[in-house]
């Protein structure tokens, strides 16, 4: 997920005055000509063009405004860029979807705006631990195990599978994430994600026979399995759903030492442009028909309750209930940012090694 270089990409749909009409009333706009533009970060690859063909065309068709883009190179902002626009007075984007780790970044540097939770009528429909001061978490996924299925006959159970000498040089893991990577190593040997020490690089350097890449990106790691390459990694279930859906022979399975749930909070950056829109959008998005589509095509969960999953989707989900939810392991974000710098110096030099 490299994230350097960002390239904008333009939604304009204009709809009549009557279409207008229908903005939700509980944002005061000024009606200048700024607030008929909204700027949001959005993912690249499928992902992104989902939460465009269904979060952002009709929000924009529906309102008559236009949705600029800046598309992220993999699943995280450029955190340092937005500080420095922020700290200017001037960020780009009035949305910026982040992960949790630049979440922490990011409060902690005073770079968001606090959301009013009686401000945003849909929050009543979700979850509440899914909602953050400063936005919803949307686009729930779940870190497990793709693996081939045509290659590996017996489904794998375990993280420990990794090691499965069977798998020499058909294994990969995941660069981008790879505090993940060795929160996961943890659980495996000890049953807790923390702390990295010694005994976790250990185990990376027994996993190193095993190991054909280390991929950076989603779709990196999409071509790797389409190939047959690599016949096991951890990845998210929304990419191997949707490779399976393509006639990839795939499989995803929560490993018993249990599995890594995350999501992206969707945050107003203070100085943004238009934040009266960027909350009417926000709010838009958490609505049950947007939440339901995305986990139709793409099989994310999400935090309102009100969507309902018929079986087969929620066996791609993953997380369909707070039931299951209680299975995921607890991930403590401040300490990761805390330690990120001395973690990734100790990842290197094991590359190295």
């Amino acid at each position: 997920m490299d994230r350097a270089g960002v390239t904008r990409r333009r939604v304009l749909i204009s709809a009549s005055a009557a279409t207008a009409a229908l903005a939700l009333p509980f944002i005061k706009r000024a009606g200048a000509a700024e607030d008929k533009r909204l700027v949001v970060y959005n993912f690249d690859g499928v992902l992104g063009q989902a939460v465009k063909d269904l979060w952002i065309a009709p929000f924009a068709k529906k309102n008559d405004v236009t949705v600029d883009t800046i598309t992220m190179t993999g699943s995280s902002p450029p955190m340092a860029k937005i500080k420095a626009e922020i700290d200017a007075g001037r960020p780009d984007a009035d949305v910026i979807p982040m992960q949790l780790t630049d979440h922490v970044f990011a409060t902690r540097n005073n770079m968001l705006q606090t959301i009013d939770r009686g401000g945003m009528p849909e929050y009543a429909n979700l979850y509440p631990q899914f909602i953050t001061d400063n936005g919803p978490g949307l686009i729930i996924w779940c870190y497990g195990l793709a693996y081939n299925t045509e290659k590996i006959k017996t489904p794998p159970t375990s993280w420990r599978d990794l090691w499965n000498p069977a798998y020499k040089s058909k294994v990969a893991l995941n660069e981008a994430l790879f505090e993940q990577a060795l929160q996961m190593v943890n659980l495996t040997f000890t049953g807790k994600p923390t702390p990295v020490d010694d005994a976790t690089f250990k185990h990376l350097g027994d996993l190193k026979p095993s190991l054909l890449t280390l991929w950076t990106t989603g779709a990196q790691a999409e071509q790797l399995l389409r190939t047959g390459e690599v016949w096991i990694t951890p990845l998210w279930n929304g990419r191997v759903f949707t490779l399976k859906d393509q006639g990839v022979p795939l499989d995803f399975v929560v490993p018993k030492e249990g599995f890594f749930v995350r999501y992206d909070p969707y945050c107003i950056p203070k100085g943004a442009r238009n934040p009266g829109l960027a909350k009417e959008w926000v709010n838009f998005i958490c609505n049950e028909a947007p939440q339901r589509e995305l986990a139709e095509k793409l099989y994310y969960a999400s935090p309102n309750k009100l969507v309902r999953y018929p079986p087969e989707l929620a066996k791609r989900v993953v997380v369909s209930s707070p039931e299951v939810l209680k299975k995921a392991v607890t991930e403590d974000f401040a300490a990761i940012v805390d330690h990120l710098a001395e973690w990734r110096q100790r990842w290197d030099a094991w590359k190295q090694s």
